[in-house]
């Protein structure tokens, strides 16, 4: 349920905390006093977009937070998401916050944690349900429709719907791919394609790439470019070093020697004869290192010609199939599956047929079962939808669900839904967007609402002036109707007719202040003699009419 809703600088209201029931909460208030800000502020803090213009005059942000108690049928879906997005969650409390910025950015938090407008829509949507009038054109397409009947029926969850979704989606995927080698390719059109393939896989495959070969190519032929001189710089320091008469060596080994008689004498001498021995070997040691390699750095003409023939030879390959060596061989791996692939272009497009025709025949059997399941479960809504249609004293009602077959599979299967209505004693029924009523419409919803009450497990509902077009006797029998929802779930409420407001378990009224310097909306829990008041306003405008108040004090005696 939810259990508190604050709202802080947001259009006409500058701080307010509300406290709800576990039952039915009525909300009431003159025209324009701002009912409409709280289903705003709602709508928000579950993650509709909001205008930059709701942040109130003069403030940098708006802020609401709605804190909601978790024990529900839900609870494993919503623990599932609290998991998987490592959200701390203790004593079965969510606490949904949002925050809305100058620049018209905005922030979502659950317990705490940031979290995408996706997540905050997706875990509201296990908490609390908003039903308004604007929903009654939502239900008018087909599709929406079937969907309540699906959900009326879980249908959507059933081992035939979900291997039927899989297979859709695969056959989709197949039609697609024989569209597209019917469309783009005819046999002239293969016959070049697989010349040019067979074109580029041997001129990779003659240049017989190897896997490091390019980058040793640079550094021989830079190497032998340069060959002249690290020949002299390597026959210079062998002579100077070891060659000439009096070498580098010679004279380490003279100072070696010298430092070998003294060495015992101190410490320090004996640190500096060691590591002069350690130079002399070292040097010895690169010397006929060098020595032994004076010829490999020699320059070689026509090595050089060919290294960079065949240099030249891997860069065009390059510049053609790929900018590395190894997207070479990635491209020449691709060409070879498209050569294979057009080499059996018939078999392919045969092989495509078949699947398709196979999964066309599974489609059938499962569309045949999820008909079967609609057909039988469009009698149960129906006598459902009607049941509550009569409590609402709506006895001429006539309720049908015509159910179709199409000839184009859809991800729902082969049917196409439409919902048939009559409200009128002698009326043929017509289909629902053909009816104009809005106090039939108003109970037609709410009937809807009570029924999918069975089925979609929201522990909160909404209810948004649900009552336009209706008065009098039809009032008390739907604000009968709302407290019986309220004592299953929980009820919130927005009403202008007091035969609802006095059903309610707790009666907030909505006002407007003119201040010196701003407009201010205020929310206000009634008890005892002001809800009295406010329902005698509801009922004539004047507040202080003996006959008002009597009427008044009766409705709550009847709730």
């Amino acid at each position: 349920m939810l259990k508190e809703l604050c709202i802080e600088n947001f259009a006409l209201i500058d701080i307010v905390k509300i406290n709800f029931v576990n039952g039915f909460n009525i909300f009431t208030g003159e025209t324009g006093s701002g009912k409409s800000i709280i289903i705003d502020a709602l709508s928000f803090v579950l993650g509709k977009r909001a205008d930059k213009n709701y942040i109130r005059k003069n403030k940098h942000k708006a802020t609401i937070e709605a804190v909601f108690y978790t024990n529900s049928d839900n609870q494993n879906l919503i623990n599932n998401l609290l998991i998987n997005e490592d959200i701390d969650f203790n004593d079965s409390i969510l606490i949904l916050r949002r925050e809305l910025f100058e620049d018209g950015k905005s922030t979502c938090r659950v317990n705490g944690k940031l979290v995408t407008i996706n997540f905050l829509k997706q875990i509201s949507s296990l908490l609390i349900t908003i039903h308004s009038q604007n929903e009654f054109s939502e239900i008018l397409t087909k599709e929406s429709q079937l969907n309540i009947l699906d959900d009326f029926i879980n249908l959507k969850d059933s081992e035939t719907y979900i291997l039927y979704l899989a297979d859709y989606t695969l056959y989709n995927k197949k039609q697609k791919e024989l569209e597209d080698i019917k469309g783009k390719y005819d046999k002239t059109a293969i016959l070049r394609e697989l010349d040019l393939l067979d074109y580029q896989i041997n001129e990779i495959e003659q240049a017989k790439l190897s896997k490091n070969e390019y980058a040793s190519l640079e550094e021989r032929i830079t190497i032998l470019e340069n060959s002249e001189d690290i020949s002299n710089l390597i026959n210079n320091v062998y002579d100077e070093i070891y060659s000439n008469n009096n070498n580098i060596l010679k004279q380490i080994d003279n100072y070696r020697n010298k430092f070998n008689k003294f060495k015992s004498m101190d410490t320090l001498l004996d640190d500096w004869s060691n590591e002069i021995e350690d130079i002399y070997f070292k040097l010895d040691e690169f010397a006929l290192s060098v020595r032994d390699n004076l010829d490999k750095f020699s320059f070689d003409e026509f090595l050089l010609v060919e290294l960079k023939d065949r240099y030249s030879e891997v860069n065009k390959v390059l510049s053609k199939y790929g900018n590395d060596i190894d997207s070479v061989f990635n491209y020449l791996e691709e060409i070879s599956i498209r050569k294979v692939f057009l080499t059996d272009f018939d078999v392919n497009r045969m092989n495509l047929e078949q699947e398709i025709d196979k999964l066309s025949k599974q489609l059938n059997i499962y569309s045949k079962i999820l008909s079967q399941s609609r057909r039988s479960g469009a009698i149960k809504l129906q006598n459902a939808m009607l049941s509550e249609l009569f409590s609402l004293e709506m006895n001429n009602s006539k309720f049908e669900i015509l159910i179709e077959d199409l000839t184009e599979f859809t991800s729902n299967g082969l049917n196409s839904i439409t919902f048939y209505i009559s409200f009128n004693k002698g009326e043929e029924v017509k289909p629902f967007n053909k009816i104009a009523s809005g106090g039939e419409i108003s109970r037609f919803m709410l009937a809807l609402k009570k029924v999918s009450a069975t089925f979609d497990k929201i522990p909160t509902m909404v209810f948004d002036e649900i009552d336009t077009g209706i008065s009098g006797k039809a009032a008390k029998i739907v604000g009968s109707k709302l407290k019986e929802i309220a004592s299953e779930r929980q009820v919130i409420c927005i009403t202008h007719l007091p035969q609802i407001a006095a059903k309610g378990d707790y009666h907030y009224s909505v006002s407007k202040k003119d201040l010196l310097a701003d407009t201010q909306t205020t929310i206000v829990l009634l008890k005892g003699n002001a809800r009295v008041s406010e329902l005698a306003k509801m009922i004539s405008g004047d507040e202080s009419s003996s006959n008002s108040l009597r009427y008044a004090k009766e409705l709550l005696e009847l709730k």
